[in-house]
């Protein structure tokens, strides 16, 4: 494997009786290397024997107990999804834990992390057990199956990047979760992540990346439309109350019925949203960038309404407001 700086690292599975020790000495090391190179010409920087491990705990959360990365699950390396993993466990957790200690989000909302993460960190360990076994093989003829195979699939482009660009990796769509998803109205598929692409905003005199743009508050974002205008002002007094922002997407430099320029998003490229949604079209989306749920501006008002019961705290006599919805929902 080519690595920075003019590096190397090779591999070398260890077999049965072989013992640490003796496999981590340089002599051992440059005679493993001698039928792939000469080994006078290379230098040792490490050497390290090391066990690789697929394991997920049973539930991430419990209570007030919260896992995540190698804590919840060990993936081994071959996806290269470790420390990928781990971060998106603390994308998802982190603003959900700050919510409900800030008094913003009711503690139900906790819930949805191990709902969300957990199949999916579960969906990257297959992964990497698969890439493996296309890596170990056990004997030659095996060897000569799968790679002669992996070499003919790379022959055209759709199998190149399967492989180079990792297009095998499970995309971070959940299906269970704090999200519901209109089977009638699907343009951005709530449950999955608002695609990335440069914004310019009023703030920002330079485009910048949609996470950037957004930061990391809530955002109902209306397409070609205000979506504050199509709100209550009691509605909207609570979505703001939760940290939530409108903003508008001018839509090919739209400039009929605009938002104050404060709460314009201006896309530079239209590479993060291929399914560009129509104008019209609203959004809710989370401060990890999922989007919660998505309809047509005519529907926003109880669109925002089911969002806030599912996420507002309790009253402090412990009566539930009328229709409010506090299970997780699913597609």
């Amino acid at each position: 494997m080519v690595a920075p700086g003019g590096r190397q690292r090779w591999e070398f599975m260890l077999h049965a009786g072989e013992q640490a020790s003796e496999m981590e000495k340089p002599e051992r090391v440059r005679a493993l290397l001698a039928p792939w190179c000469k080994p006078e010409d290379i230098r040792i920087e490490r050497t390290a024997v090391y066990r690789f491990h697929a394991r997920e705990a049973r539930r991430f959360s419990k209570g007030r107990c919260f896992l995540v990365g190698d804590a919840a699950h060990v993936t081994p390396p071959f996806a290269g999804q470790g420390l990928v993993a781990g971060l998106r466990d603390t994308a998802n957790l982190a603003w959900k834990i700050a919510g409900v200690v800030r008094g913003q989000l009711n503690e139900q909302v906790l819930a949805s992390y191990d709902q969300e993460r957990r199949p999916h960190a579960r969906k990257i360990i297959s992964l990497a057990r698969f890439l493996g076994k296309l890596v170990m093989p056990r004997n030659r003829l095996v060897a000569f199956a799968i790679h002669g195979t992996i070499r003919a699939v790379r022959m055209l482009p759709a199998g190149r990047s399967v492989f180079d660009d990792l297009k095998i990796k499970p995309p971070q769509v959940f299906h269970r979760g704090l999200f519901w998803r209109d089977r009638t109205a699907r343009k951005l598929l709530a449950g999955s992540m608002l695609p990335q692409c440069w914004i310019r905003t009023y703030e920002h005199s330079e485009p910048v990346l949609g996470d950037n743009a957004l930061g990391l508050q809530w955002s109902l974002i209306g397409f070609g439309v205000d979506p504050a205008a199509h709100l209550d002002g009691k509605l909207l007094a609570r979505w703001s109350c939760l940290g939530g922002m409108t903003w508008q997407w001018c839509q090919g430099g739209d400039a009929r019925h605009l938002t104050p320029k404060e709460r314009r998003l201006v896309p530079m490229d239209e590479i993060g949203l291929p399914r560009l949604p129509p104008e019209g079209w609203v959004a809710i989306v989370r401060p990890d960038r999922c989007v919660m749920a998505e309809g047509p501006s005519a529907k926003v008002d109880p669109m925002l309404q089911r969002a806030l019961s599912m996420l507002e705290p309790m009253p402090s006599s412990g009566a539930q407001p009328e229709g409010s919805h506090r299970a997780m929902t699913s597609s």
